[in-house]
């Protein structure tokens, strides 16, 4: 997905993707809406008390993995559907709602609350 992120920048910056077959085009988007989804409600502040130092490091490489893998997915799909002259078609409802729950959750539960202590939840209900 990374490299599909980097070769989508490059074909919207030469300005031909809307050269590319409009069904093949919606068919990426709906397999990277599924991409997506799979970590937009992830949350990366693991705090297992009971996991040892390894099983948390091995949790957290996993959930890094699957955050990562969506933000790629999102960086695609707004590559594609930001990209000039684009069908209407390929302006999927559910992709764009998509992108932007994966980046409310992570703007509210990953970036936020590592600089501001407001947002930092106590899992012992402090």
């Amino acid at each position: 997905l990374s490299e599909l992120g980097s070769e989508s920048a490059k074909i919207k910056a030469m300005g031909i993707m809307d050269k590319l077959s409009t069904d093949k085009t919606v068919k990426v988007l709906n397999i990277l809406e599924k991409n997506i989804q799979d970590g937009s409600k992830l949350s990366t502040l693991l705090n297992h008390n009971n996991d040892t130092e390894d099983e948390e490091r091995l949790w957290r490489d996993l959930i890094m993995e699957r955050v990562t893998k969506s933000a790629d997915a999102c960086l695609t799909a707004i590559n594609i559907m930001t990209s000039p002259n684009m069908p209407k078609a390929v302006y999927i409802e559910d992709v764009i709602e998509r992108v932007i729950q994966y980046t409310k959750f992570h703007l509210q539960n990953t970036l936020y609350p590592q600089y501001d202590p407001v947002y930092r939840v106590d899992p012992h209900g402090g």
